[in-house]
């Protein structure tokens, strides 16, 4: 019985010193940033790509279209490690069902992001921005206009 009873008491003291589990800050930036769209989150999905952005990322599919999503001037994060923070959420323009997104970090600011309808990734070739906005939405020209100036812009 003694044996037991201090397995007992050093299992319970290991237990109460163990760190709890940490919430990431690229999470604890993301969810309130999300939250003050108006989105519900469902689930936080993890880290879902670092990557360097580079001239080659941006003038080949589907970072092309991805970053073509964004507003601004993006130029200004070439050469930049970019982090890719996944979550569900609901209450988005896409669907009244579960929306995947996928924020775009430069460090501790977020610059940006795509979504998916839960079920819809592969479908139609879509892509969205955080907001919901296609491609069209977005550019003020057509397809084809937009694709020639952008790898005039970017291309090596």
């Amino acid at each position: 019985m003694k044996y037991f009873t201090a397995v007992v008491l050093v299992l319970l003291l290991a237990g109460c010193l163990a760190k709890p589990n940490e919430v990431s800050e690229e999470r604890r930036i993301v969810e309130p940033y999300l939250e003050r769209k108006g989105y519900e989150i469902v689930s936080y999905e993890g880290m879902a790509e670092r990557y360097e952005l580079t001239r080659d990322k941006l003038t080949n599919l589907p970072y092309m279209i991805f970053w073509g999503l964004q507003s601004g001037d993006i130029s200004q994060y070439l050469g930049r490690t970019i982090q890719v923070e996944a979550f569900t959420v609901r209450n988005h323009p896409l669907a009244k069902v579960n929306v995947h997104v996928y924020v775009y970090m430069d460090g501790a600011e977020v610059i940006g992001g795509t979504s998916f309808p839960e079920g819809k990734e592969d479908e139609d070739g879509g892509y969205w921005n955080l907001e919901g906005k296609s491609l069209e939405e977005i550019q003020p020209k057509s397809f084809q206009e937009w694709r020639a100036d952008w790898m005039a812009k970017y291309a090596e």
